[in-house]
């Protein structure tokens, strides 16, 4: 598996499924909780239900807006650099005293 491939994975893929996990929990939360004066808690909390699930929805949908975004930023950096590699840049002189940059 090369080096692209696993920044792919861990950079965009996995970031969307953590916020696709926390949206699904907050949906889950919302129509389970148990929040009566009878639940673990010991008092009435119903009426903090809706205000609980729907930060989380939040919190997972910011986090899947801003990974696809850094997605979209990404590939469209890509497709922008690859047409300009042009063989007459090829053909120009590189200053190897710097060294190379590890990416």
């Amino acid at each position: 598996m090369n080096r692209e491939r696993v920044r792919s994975i861990l950079g965009v893929w996995m970031p969307m499924v953590i916020g696709l996990w926390i949206i699904a929990t907050a949906i889950v939360f919302y129509f389970t909780a148990n929040l009566t004066a009878a639940g673990p808690f010991g008092q009435n909390l119903e009426s903090w239900r809706l205000v609980c699930s729907a930060g989380v929805f939040f919190l997972g949908g910011i986090l899947l807006m801003s990974t696809f975004g850094r997605f979209q930023k990404a590939r469209a950096a890509a497709l922008e650099v690859a047409p300009s590699a042009t063989p007459e840049t090829a053909d120009a002189p590189s200053d190897d005293s710097r060294p190379r940059t590890i990416k």
